[in-house]
């Protein structure tokens, strides 16, 4: 489910360029494409999180599923840039439980440092999912811009098997009536704290400028400056994924002798790094030595905050807590082109970059302040 819910991300980045061509449409204007799924996934989340924990997962996952193989093939056949938009929003909102109930279950299955390693176990998910899908979309986007948006009929076999073969952990029925206001009371007790503001304001900045600057950008960047093709923009951000790959699978290690909180202030400094060095890039080949570094940040910062949130949420709240944390990533995912969009018709690519980059770095600071020197190790 977790490659299933980054899909419409990874396999389009690397084509919008080919959506703007086959549109006509500027290249500030992409960003909404990254915006229109990304919304509605930022919006629904924590609804869905909430049916969750009071109806079950499957009875989410299951209908959530083929709603979005039904906005991805609309995708498909959209005329024009509107009728895109609005099948985009369609598949987001499909999309909108998939990675929050994920979360969920791994946090119910393990503690510890178990629970870091299985967190970075599933970014490296992730990583296998966007090593694929950037090649795999640019590759069909040679064909037709339009035909990676038929990769969203995975969904269908994956609803399938939900159905059939998924096993749930059980957990003791609360035989108390459900009250929506208490819910939300209880888990607005827990945002107030500290660590939780620090952690979220973590996420909603990494995710910002990850999907502003990197992945919305530099794929426009390549092209117009370094004259790639939409398959060589697929192949130079599989090297990202990569790296993610790599570097999640080992993260567990160095999480037990590095606090989850040091990973993520790693994190931060290697990002606004390679943010510096995406605008000095003058050849595609050097392209690969940001997309590595970001990838390394990703393995890095991900299983770490996801860890460390998971730790706050109660049993009884989880789908709705690990919900908010999605919406949060969905809502720096979906403000990130937006904004970088407005900057780049303002600066072009390098103020893009060099924004983000102090834009990180502030959040290092912030972060830093924040965050208490004796929180507790997951």
């Amino acid at each position: 489910m977790t490659m299933i819910a980054i899909l419409p991300l990874f396999s389009v980045s690397p084509i919008l360029p080919n959506i703007a061509k086959g549109l006509n449409i500027s290249a500030e204007q992409t960003g909404f494409i990254m915006a229109a799924f990304l919304m509605p996934v930022a919006l629904g989340t924590p609804i869905f999180g909430v049916l969750a924990d009071r109806f079950g997962f499957k009875q989410v996952l299951i209908p959530s599923l083929l709603v979005f193989a039904l906005g991805g093939v609309l995708c498909t056949f959209a005329p024009n840039f509107r009728s895109l938009i609005e099948w985009r929003i369609l598949q987001g909102i499909g999309a909108a439980c998939l990675e929050s109930l994920v979360l969920s279950i791994i946090s119910s299955l393990y503690t510890g440092k178990k629970l870091t390693a299985a967190m970075a176990v599933n970014a490296g998910a992730i990583g296998v999912g966007s090593t694929i899908y950037p090649a795999l979309g640019g590759m069909l986007a040679g064909i037709s811009w339009r035909y990676p948006f038929l990769l969203s009929l995975l969904a269908v076999p994956v609803a399938l098997l939900v159905m059939l073969k998924l096993k749930l952990p059980r957990t003791e029925k609360n035989t108390q009536k459900f009250q929506l206001v208490n819910y939300v009371k209880n888990i607005t007790k827990i945002l107030k704290n500290r660590d939780v503001l620090a952690l979220f304001f973590a996420v909603i900045t990494l995710f910002m400028v990850e999907f502003g600057a990197f992945y919305t950008f530099t794929p426009v960047m390549a092209e117009n400056k370094l004259g790639a093709s939409s398959a060589i923009i697929g192949i130079i951000l599989t090297t990202n994924a990569i790296s993610l790959t790599v570097f999640s699978f080992v993260v567990g290690l160095a999480a037990n002798r590095v606090s989850e909180i040091k990973l993520i202030q790693i994190s931060l400094i290697i990002f606004s790094i390679a943010l510096c060095i995406i605008p000095t890039v003058n050849s595609i080949p050097m392209l690969v030595i940001p997309c590595v570094l970001i990838g390394i940040v990703e393995a890095l910062a991900f299983p770490s905050l996801q860890a460390s949130l998971a730790k706050f949420a109660p049993p009884d709240y989880r789908g709705g807590f690990m919900s908010l944390n999605v919406t949060v990533q969905s809502i720096g995912r979906a403000m990130g082109p937006v904004f970088a969009g407005i900057i780049f018709g303002v600066w072009g690519i390098q103020g893009v970059c060099y924004v983000g980059a102090a834009v990180i770095a502030i959040a290092l600071v912030v972060f830093s302040f924040l965050i208490s020197s004796k929180s507790p190790r997951v």
